[in-house]
């Protein structure tokens, strides 16, 4: 029969105690990278909706669903989505169901009170009403403590985050 000294149990919760606080750090990192990847995703879709409609002189739209957490790239005039570029499947992206972004959190999407972004065959924004966008659109992820903003400028639908 063996037992543990007081010692060896002390020992033990300071190693753990030590390990912890150089784990952390390494946590933080992770989210943060996860965040901006989910960012990415995001910016690359709105350039190639936008590139759709230039090129195809049709209107495309990106819809944003923050209860569901995803989003879909589609052909305003009949609905039909977007096939991904690379996969060639529909261009649905849902963060809950994506190992690499589950965690990031799409929380608000603001296009002039819709959560639809448009983009007409010369690749103006507009909001999901068919209105040409009149303010800076938004969209806001969250992940663990971290915030990022996405943001689309009326006119030129450049992209920017912070």
């Amino acid at each position: 029969m063996s037992s543990f000294t007081l010692i060896e149990v002390i020992m033990v919760i300071v190693i753990l105690g030590i390990l912890v606080v150089f784990a952390r750090p390494r946590f933080e990192i992770f989210y943060e990278l996860k965040i901006r990847g989910g960012a990415k995703r995001i910016i690359s879709d709105i350039r190639y909706a936008q590139s759709l409609a230039t090129s195809r002189h049709e209107d495309y739209a990106i819809s944003f669903d923050t209860a569901d957490n995803s989003y879909r790239v589609y052909r305003v005039s009949d609905g039909a989505t977007a096939k991904d570029p690379f996969t060639h499947t529909d261009l649905v992206v849902d963060f809950d169901d994506d190992s690499m972004y589950r965690g990031v959190n799409i929380f608000s999407v603001n296009f002039d009170t819709t959560d639809v972004l448009r983009f007409n065959w010369e690749g103006v924004p507009y909001d999901g009403d068919g209105s040409l966008l009149s303010n800076r659109g938004t969209i806001n992820l969250h992940c663990e403590n971290r915030q990022l903003t996405i943001y689309v400028a009326p006119q030129t639908g450049r992209i920017s985050w912070q």
